[in-house]
């Protein structure tokens, strides 16, 4: 349903055709050009006109990047802007809603008259002014039946708020569904915070096996050496 009413609106901004570009930047982000180009099978120039048209409404937004391969020229990332299409949409049901209503009341409450020949249409104050003769052709206007006219433009007015009725569930559910997806993406990353925090908090355990004993030197034992008692020795005397 969305990827529909984003399709009506870019053709009513971009012109016939250009309603081909949903289908390669729906649900994604930061498409080449070239890409883009290539997918339409049109020209970058061609394709270029679209999304310029599309970015003066805000309808799509880029950024750049400068390629140096080519010469340092900038090739440009295209992304549709979902909300703002349909809410523009919305926005121009709501005026022609209003137009049309405007036209309603006038053909219930004056009269109208036509000129069969050319098929022209004129209020009263016109025809009177005329005297009654079409401008172009010379024919005398008639009454125009204006049963036929008002039960068209209330069938005209009653799609155009069918329409807006079902556009506007369309943008509540996308504008639920990206705030889930917002909500989301924050409980991840607090998740992720919180589990480096406990990370860095904790002082790195050393391994068992990897404390160095430092052995003691061992102290030679010294030996006690027992000294001998040196054995005296008498002087013999000698015979005569």
């Amino acid at each position: 349903m969305i990827e529909k009413f984003l399709n009506e609106y870019i053709s009513i901004v971009a012109g016939s055709g250009a309603d081909k570009i949903v289908s390669v930047l729906f649900k994604k982000k930061n498409v080449n050009e070239f890409l883009i180009a290539k997918k339409l099978d049109l020209t970058i120039n061609q394709t270029r006109n679209i999304l310029y048209k599309l970015a003066d409404g805000g309808l799509v937004y880029f950024m750049r990047k400068k390629d140096l391969k080519s010469g340092g020229w900038y090739t440009y990332f295209w992304t549709l802007n979902d909300n703002k299409c349909l809410i523009s949409y919305r926005n121009t049901l709501l005026k022609e809603i209003e137009h049309q209503e405007s036209i309603l009341l006038n053909k219930k409450t004056k009269q109208f008259y036509i000129c069969k020949t050319c098929g022209i249409e004129v209020m009263e104050e016109s025809a009177l002014l005329h005297d009654f003769t079409c401008s172009e052709c010379g024919e005398v206007y008639s009454l125009k039946d204006s049963v036929e006219s008002v039960n068209e433009v209330e069938r005209s007015i009653k799609k155009l708020k069918d329409k807006e009725a079902q556009l506007q569930i369309v943008i509540e559910e996308l504008a639920a569904s990206q705030a889930l997806a917002l909500a989301k993406a924050v409980k991840k990353n607090e998740v992720v915070k919180k589990i480096k925090g406990k990370k860095s908090s904790k002082k790195p355990v050393k391994k068992a096996g990897s404390k160095k004993i430092s052995k003691k030197p061992v102290k030679k034992a010294k030996k006690n050496l027992v000294k001998k008692p040196l054995k005296k020795t008498s002087s013999k005397k000698g015979k005569k």
